[in-house]
């Protein structure tokens, strides 16, 4: 074959095609009579070969390698096109990412300062992996929840935390969660609080993350007729309680602090802004909260203002 053919069939230019038979890739036989160098269909294979990695920024030397072992250009192709998937999906976040906080300052009175800091606040988001994303939730619910209750809240979350973040809807619920842990100030906690919590022991903590691993498990995905077990335990314990006065006051402790703190987080916006977007990031929180929640208003319980519960018929 001859190489004006070789160039038809491979795209390669004279002087590239001469260039990696100097580099020893390709070893065409000569003819003695005309001094034509021939080109196999084998050298044919080769240069289709050396022109599809060096496009792929193969060193010359590698590609030497590779020609000689076929198995390493086919790792060498998978290897690249993981590259390709992983850099298709980075390119897809930071299109979410800067989408959204065009959205944010599409209106034209937006002034310098705060052009600046949406600037800011996109780099940021895109400078963050995803395991850079997940530390970054966990070192902001301990900044704004403190101490041992913030402990408490990252045992509740850390099964949500580990979503991928896939969609341009997860993008935008990530970069508002973002938004509110980077602008929120810390939660002010009761004397009565304050107290409860600095007496509990590692051990204490340990039991309660079991405990709370076992909730979350046991609400994801809970069946009708263990809602049902769960309502029937449930009456059991708040007829017991109406009867036991010790019941009843460590109760009504509970309550006055969870009472505080849910005003609380109700003025930071936690709920619309931190749990709604989280139920968007974890498909397991929305099912695990939403089960929750119908299952508590289909109790039909009322709670008057100091923490006494009655079933309403």
């Amino acid at each position: 074959m001859k190489i004006s053919e070789v160039m038809e069939i491979t795209r390669l230019t004279k002087k590239a095609i001469n260039y990696y038979e100097e580099a020893g890739l390709i070893k065409p036989d000569l003819n003695l009579e005309n001094n034509y160098r021939e080109y196999s269909q084998s050298n044919v294979d080769e240069l289709v070969q050396i022109s599809v990695l060096r496009q792929l920024d193969v060193s010359v030397k590698l590609i030497k390698d590779i020609i000689s072992k076929p198995k390493m250009l086919k790792d060498k192709l998978e290897q690249h096109l993981i590259n390709l998937n992983d850099e298709i999906n980075r390119l897809g976040k930071s299109k979410n990412v800067l989408m959204s906080c065009l959205n944010s300052i599409s209106d034209s009175k937006v002034g310098i300062s705060e052009l600046t800091k949406q600037l800011l606040f996109l780099n940021k988001s895109l400078e963050m992996d995803e395991r850079e994303r997940e530390g970054f939730m966990r070192r902001e619910l301990q900044r704004i929840f403190p101490g041992n209750f913030g402990k408490m809240l990252l045992i509740n979350y850390s099964p949500f935390l580990n979503s991928s973040i896939d969609t341009r809807e997860k993008e935008e619920a990530w970069l508002n969660l973002v938004r509110f842990l980077d602008e929120v100030d810390g939660i002010e906690y009761s004397e009565e609080m304050k107290e409860m919590y600095e007496n509990l022991t590692n051990q204490d903590m340990e039991k309660i993350e079991r405990f709370l691993a076992e909730n979350i498990k046991k609400w994801i995905g809970i069946t009708d007729e263990e809602l049902l077990a769960e309502r029937k335990q449930l009456v059991e314990t708040m007829n017991k309680m109406n009867s036991d006065t010790h019941m009843q006051l460590l109760w009504q402790k509970t309550f006055r602090m969870d009472k505080s703190m849910k005003e609380q987080m109700k003025n930071v916006s936690y709920y619309d802004k931190f749990n709604d977007n989280l139920k968007v990031l974890s498909s397991d929180y929305y099912e695990y909260t939403n089960t929750k929640d119908n299952f508590i208003k289909s109790l039909n319980l009322k709670v008057d203002d100091k923490g006494k519960i009655d079933f309403v018929e």
